[in-house]
């Protein structure tokens, strides 16, 4: 009993000493953990009171250089010596936009008169681009008893649709009257200017007025330009504070530092929620108490340790007497049943786990109880209806089974639960007998075998089930002579929706399509996902008439049709869908499933090259349609290898009749066929490799012309325009391949002018622009086509690299028709020279396109008004026609 009692104590003074550690560390974790937070966060009020510092003397400096401007207005047009009436407008305008292609920030001066009117601007039309400034800031800053510059609410500019700021002051003239000099500031530019490039996590910044009105803010809220936040109170001039509030954008507590700035009561906010200033700090929080476990877990390690040394001490002294007890623990530990019988084929030993399996056995078992009485009393339970003769028979059965096994077998139980019996002999000639229960692993080779015929993301069969569900349905139609149909269904423009919102979108996408298509169909019938985007409906048993179960089949793709042009809701995206369906009927002739698939992957094909979103049915003209497809592609290897292209080039003039350039437009002398256009053979190529090879051809041709033209004074300036396909941009080697082919030809790169599609640029944007700035840098000049028919062009305009846009001749081709697409030209071109860009338009046709063209600022044109695509002898013949001093363009 004492040494029992010893080694109690012992014990308890270990876990006493251990609790003493465990709380220190607790103590220490917890001060650290204060300590590092409370420095993130003065770090992060450090970081803003610097940040604001350095924005509010940047945005001083800004304003003052505006100011500056405003005033100078005085002394650059001595508007002090002179009445209204004696200022030179133009001379004034010329003067003024002088001076404001120097400013960094402003984009437009102007002087306005009392009544608003527009006297003289840094525009071009100078006097005649009117400014809308807000309501009441004429007569505020007119009423200012000394001319103090004032800044306007923001305002959206008719000029460039970017919301801007007006800054003013007023200048007196000879006769006490007051001019009003404006400058225009767009608020990006002048965001970028507080923010001064600087990264901060979770950093929201404003530019207010002392009662809260918003002015700009990083990230940029357009819904609350111009409105009135809650007004800080309390800020002294010159002053710099910090205080923990609620953010100023987003409403989310943090760190809010404000100072104010030198002109009309304006401050610089500057705004870290809580949460983002902590971002580091629960970084060091988690590795903290990481550590503090560590160091726990080794306390308690420690001290189990010598717990667990001091009862091994003791259990060494009681080791023979506890090894029946350490045996019986070990057997009820097992997770698997145990009974061990002598060579008597008596119970030994079992488990409690061996009861769980057989709770009907619980009052029988006993030691040295024979196996048989075992088996009797299972039978008993799970067979009642058994004679005593079949219950003495199914007893043996197994007794033998017992006997002569060796290995194991499986039993199914009544609760339903599968387990594996192992038997072993002994040495001495008895039995070990090991029950486990497998029923989990029974299920996962269920659904292994699942996974094997269903798809995983919609639980669709898959290909390898539709394939035998097919066989077996063409096999039964063939002997009942009924028909049935295969839709073949592919998503239009899944590429773009993965590409843009990601495959975690195009997933849900695919899910929803696949409930879709299940309602419409019937309980026989086989909805399957072959992969990507494609799906596969299998129809059975529509009609021993094959018309009858086209229209049957028609009906249900029309049903299909309507059901997947529903919107989608994706997310937080509503997103709107089409199929395009492709159908062939089986049953009338033995054909295989990889052939039927095929028949209606063809007729879908047939639905994408007429315009997508519809249902077309399989005929043997489609696969003589492919087959001269397949004919196409051989002959464009053949031209390559034999050289029979050729390059055109339609003359591009300017509004004197100039020719300035040319774009380069393939033609394909067959020599079967004759002048094969491009319209019949650039698909064929695009959806090969053949487009490459083609579009390497016309550069390199192309630049090969250009460095021949730079001995002909004629042609020595001129600039070739060639067409890059989406292909092409998006070879990873395009950028080498281009500098190689310029370097090869001693082409000069200025000269060079790549065109691309807008769809071309969209299919990774990120990628296109960083492959355009690398060529941009060597000199090649861009040219965005078709401008105006894809559906992003102004979300990336502004990132792109170009020089030129071109207007597309389906707008072109309307002017004067469609007042719509007049006002669509007006808008690019615009559009085109706010971003100092050049335009032109491609398509010109008749004079008064031109003139309409003129008129709205597009001086450069291409089209059969003026030329068409000409060989190369002939394009030299009209350059020498153009140089002549009376030629006419016709």
């Amino acid at each position: 009993m004492s040494m029992l009692a010893n080694r109690n104590r012992m014990v308890a003074g270990t876990v006493g000493l251990v609790g003493i550690f465990l709380l220190a560390l607790t103590l220490a974790a917890a001060a650290l953990l204060w300590t590092t937070r409370q420095t993130a966060l003065a770090d992060s009020e450090e970081q803003e009171v610097r940040f604001v510092s350095g924005a509010v003397a940047a945005l001083n400096r800004s304003l003052l250089g505006v100011d500056v401007l405003l005033a100078s207005m005085d002394s650059l047009l001595g508007l002090s010596g002179l009445v209204q009436e004696w200022i030179d407008e133009d001379n004034a305008s010329r003067l003024i936009r002088g001076v404001t292609e120097q400013s960094l920030i402003v984009r437009y001066v102007a002087l306005v008169d009392p009544n608003g009117r527009v006297v003289a601007s840094s525009h071009a039309s100078g006097s005649g681009l009117q400014v809308n400034l807000p309501d009441g800031f004429l007569s505020e800053t007119m009423s200012q008893p000394v001319s103090t510059l004032t800044i306007s609410a923001p305002v959206v500019s008719f000029a460039s649709s970017e919301r801007v700021l007006y800054l003013a002051r007023y200048i007196k003239m000879a006769d006490a009257s007051k001019m009003l000099a404006v400058a225009q500031v767009e608020i990006p530019v002048l965001t970028s200017i507080v923010i001064q490039g600087v990264d901060i996590s979770g950093l929201e910044v404003t530019l207010e007025r002392a009662d809260g009105q918003l002015l700009a803010s990083v990230p940029n809220q357009e819904r609350l330009l111009g409105t009135r936040l809650p007004p800080f109170t309390g800020i002294h001039q010159g002053a710099t504070q910090a205080t923990r509030m609620a953010t100023r954008l987003t409403g989310a507590p943090g760190i809010v530092v404000t100072r104010p700035v030198l002109y009309q009561d304006m401050l610089i906010s500057a705004s870290i929620p809580e949460a983002a200033a902590l971002d580091e700090w629960r970084t060091q929080r988690d590795f903290i108490i990481s550590v503090s476990l560590v160091f726990t877990a080794m306390i308690l390690a420690a001290a189990g340790f010598a717990i667990w040394y001091m009862q091994r001490l003791q259990h060494a002294r009681l080791g023979i007497a506890h090894s029946k007890n350490t045996l019986d623990q070990a057997l009820e530990s097992m997770v698997s049943g145990f009974v061990l019988l002598n060579a008597e084929h008596q119970l030994v030993s079992w488990n409690q786990r061996f009861l769980e399996f057989y709770p009907w056995l619980a009052s029988c078992v006993q030691p040295l109880l024979p196996f048989e009485a075992v088996l009797n009393a299972s039978a008993m339970d799970q067979f009642p209806q058994l004679d005593e003769e079949q219950r003495r028979q199914w007893i043996q059965r197994h007794m033998t089974q017992l006997l002569n096994a060796q290995g194991t077998h499986e039993q199914a139980l009544p609760s339903g639960k599968a387990i594996q019996i192992t038997v072993r002999r002994t040495p001495e000639g008895g039995r070990v007998i090991v029950y486990q229960d497998v029923t989990v692993l029974r299920e996962a080779m269920v659904e292994i075998e699942k996974l094997a015929f269903y798809d995983a993301l919609t639980h669709l069969p898959n290909r390898r089930l539709l394939m035998d569900r097919l066989e077996h349905a063409t096999a039964s139609n063939a002997r009942s002579g009924r028909y049935g149909a295969l839709l073949f269904l592919d998503l239009d423009h899944f590429k773009v929706l993965n590409d843009s919102l990601g495959h975690d979108i195009g997933d849900l996408l695919l899910q929803q399509v696949a409930q879709r298509l299940k309602t419409c169909m019937r309980a026989e019938d086989t909805v399957a996902r072959l992969g990507g985007d494609e799906f596969v409906v299998m129809l059975e048993d529509l009609s021993s008439r094959s018309v009858e179960a086209a229209a049957m089949a028609r009906h249900i793709g029309e049903k299909i049709l309507e059901a997947l042009n529903q919107p989608y809701q994706l997310a937080a995206h509503k997103y709107h869908s089409t199929p395009s369906v492709g159908v062939t009927l089986f049953g009338a002739t033995a054909l295989s499933s990889a052939d039927l698939l095929k028949q209606a992957d063809i007729a879908m094909y047939e639905v994408k090259a007429h315009g997508r979103n519809d249902l077309c049915f399989f005929d043997p003209q489609m696969q003589a349609t492919i087959n001269a497809r397949a004919q196409l592609e051989r002959d464009l290897h053949a031209a390559l290898k034999n050289n029979e292209f050729e390059l055109y080039y339609q003359p591009q003039y300017t509004l004197q009749g100039q020719v300035v350039g040319a774009e380069v437009l393939i033609r394909w002398h067959h020599p079967e066929r004759g002048m094969v256009s491009p319209i019949e053979f650039i698909s064929v190529a695009e959806e090969s490799e053949l487009i490459m090879h083609i579009g390497q051809w016309v550069l390199r041709t192309a630049c090969e012309q250009l460095a021949a033209w730079r001995t002909q004074p004629a042609a020595s300036a001129l600039q070739l325009s060639v067409n890059l396909s989406a292909r092409q941009l998006q070879q990873r080697e395009i950028v080498a391949q281009v500098l190689s082919i310029l370097e090869e030809t001693g082409a000069p790169t200025h000269l060079l002018k790549l065109e691309l599609t807008e769809s071309t640029v969209l299919v990774n944007v990120d990628e296109s622009i960083a492959k355009m700035g690398q060529l941009k840098a060597q000199g090649v000049h861009f040219s965005v086509d078709d401008f105006g028919t894809g559906h992003s062009s102004l979300a990336y305009l502004t990132q792109l690299p170009l020089d030129q846009l071109k207007i597309d001749q389906s707008f072109v081709r309307n002017i004067g028709l469609k007042p719509t697409d007049g006002v669509i030209v007006q808008t690019i071109i615009g559009m085109a020279r706010n971003l100092g860009l050049e335009v032109i338009a491609e398509g010109v046709e008749t004079q008064l396109q031109q003139e309409f063209l003129a008129e709205h600022g597009c001086t450069l044109y291409q089209g059969y008004l003026f030329c068409k695509p000409v060989p190369l002898t002939a394009f030299t013949t009209l350059l020498a026609q153009t140089q002549q001093p009376d030629a006419i363009t016709q």
